[in-house]
């Protein structure tokens, strides 16, 4: 009896072990190593001008940088692939000797058509001294405008000249990335599994998923390098679908309508309207986890008094929402066409999808350790907005959360970098690839990652 228990002993220390999870490497060496060729990196990518246009399929601008990308980051040996529609794929093989789940990263190149971005001249501010950056044009960055900026002191800051935006978004994102690559390709013994990267064009015209089936990018649990400052982490976004409603009457002359069969369109439009975006409903009565249902905007159709135009735009966290919205909506286009003898025709564009919805079970692990390692404090939050990552969810079906990169007043002439940010969520992307080795290739049952929406305390950031 006693060997029998001193065996079973020894069995259980025995599984223990082999199920212990592997002892991690310290990144930070690595990561401090390529800092500066990181902060350069960046940059150089602020000369790229590669706007995007939403007039355009893709710029010549978009073309040139993504032609620059994909030769720097097929130099690293990687099989790399520059697709019809300029969309930067690399793929990194495994050099483990067992299967893991494949990881995804993701970002994009192209820089908003909305504000100055061409001849960007990045300022780089080393140990900041806590003063107002005054830019030219009058632009100021300051403690009131910027509280996060306190935390800067001491630290590198990186800002435009005033006469443009920086191009942090995403250039933040890239530059982590490629350096990353540049990391395996100098350390082949670096442990990792298949690790599938890929640079989009148009995420800030929100097409970055147009042609993402041009690449073989079907990671199991990805990230997307494309988020703020230091610890947030987007783990869900409003899901996002626009239906249009078309009413189509019959033409006539009215003073003789009792007689010639004429139809107005307008009537049932205006009541599908007010039927269908309750006041209850509007986005100004929107807040927290609750979306909303709005008539965006009436139109004739080709000028044809006949024919009335309603665009809806509807936004919620939960899918079950839009979709009950949808069948409420069609039971009165339905009502309406019966009553008044015309037609209603609906179409529904879906746009993008809250990553929250279909989720790896495993991403929030990888992320809390990832991040713990990196000494930084996770900081998950939704988007009352959509994401790079719900756009892919769109067309791929699964969900990614979206990593801090350090930007800070996108879209702005006062935008600016944190280094220290950017610098720490590329520790973050070494100690991700590290918590990959881990989690087997075997994918469970997605699941759903709303929890933060019921978290008391919360608060929501404001919509970008």
């Amino acid at each position: 009896m006693k060997k029998l228990c001193v065996l079973f002993v020894s069995l259980l220390f025995s599984t223990a072990l082999i199920a212990a999870p592997l002892p991690q490497p310290d990144n930070t060496p690595l990561a401090t190593h390529y800092r500066p060729t990181l902060l350069q990196r960046f940059l150089t990518y602020t000369t790229y001008d590669s706007q995007s246009d939403n007039d355009q399929d893709i710029t010549p601008e978009q073309i040139e940088t993504a032609q620059k990308l994909y030769q720097e980051i097929k130099a690293f040996g990687f099989p790399t692939k520059l697709t019809a529609h300029y969309y930067i794929y690399v793929e990194v093989p495994s050099n483990l000797d067992h299967e893991t789940a494949t990881l995804g990263f993701s970002c994009h190149y192209d820089t908003t058509p909305d504000v100055a971005g061409k001849n960007i001249k990045a300022n780089v501010i080393k140990k900041y001294d806590g003063k107002p950056i005054v830019l030219k044009n009058n632009h100021v960055i300051d403690f009131n405008s910027d509280p996060y900026l306190k935390q800067m002191v001491g630290k590198t800051v990186v800002t435009s000249d005033g006469t443009t935006m920086l191009s942090g978004d995403d250039k933040a994102g890239v530059s982590i990335m490629v350096t990353l690559l540049q990391t395996l390709a100098e350390h082949p013994d670096k442990k990792h599994g298949t690790i599938q990267i890929v640079i989009t064009p148009n995420e800030d015209v929100g097409r970055s998923a147009d042609y993402i089936e041009e690449t073989p990018y079907r990671p199991d649990i990805a990230f997307d390098f494309d988020g703020k400052v230091d610890g947030e982490v987007t783990v869900g976004n409003f899901n996002a679908e626009r239906v249009v409603y078309r009413v189509t009457g019959v033409n006539g002359h009215q003073s003789h309508a009792a007689h010639n069969g004429y139809k107005n369109a307008w009537k049932p439009a205006c009541e599908l309207g007010a039927a269908c975006a309750k006041d209850e409903w509007l986005p100004n009565n929107s807040d927290g986890d609750k979306g909303y249902a709005e008539l965006h905007h009436m139109n004739m159709v080709d000028g044809k008094m006949s024919e009335a135009e309603l665009d809806f735009r509807l936004r919620s966290f939960k899918q079950a929402d839009i979709e009950s919205w949808k069948n409420y909506a069609q039971q009165k286009a339905d009502s309406l066409a019966t009553r008044y003898g015309v037609q209603i025709e609906r179409q529904v564009f879906k746009q993008y999808q809250n990553v929250g919805e279909n989720i790896h079970p495993q991403a929030r692990p990888v992320v809390e350790q990832a991040f713990a390692r990196a000494g930084a404090t996770p900081n998950f939050q939704v988007e009352r907005a959509g994401t790079t990552a719900s756009m892919l969810m769109l067309k791929l079906g699964k969900g990614a959360y979206t990593i801090f990169t350090g930007q800070n007043n996108a879209h702005n002439f006062t935008e600016w970098l944190s280094e220290e940010d950017m610098y720490k969520a590329y520790l973050v992307a070494l100690n991700i690839v590290d918590e990959m080795v881990q989690v087997p290739a075997d994918t469970p049952q997605i699941e759903s990652d709303l929890s933060i929406l019921h978290t008391p305390g919360y608060i929501y950031p404001a919509a970008r």
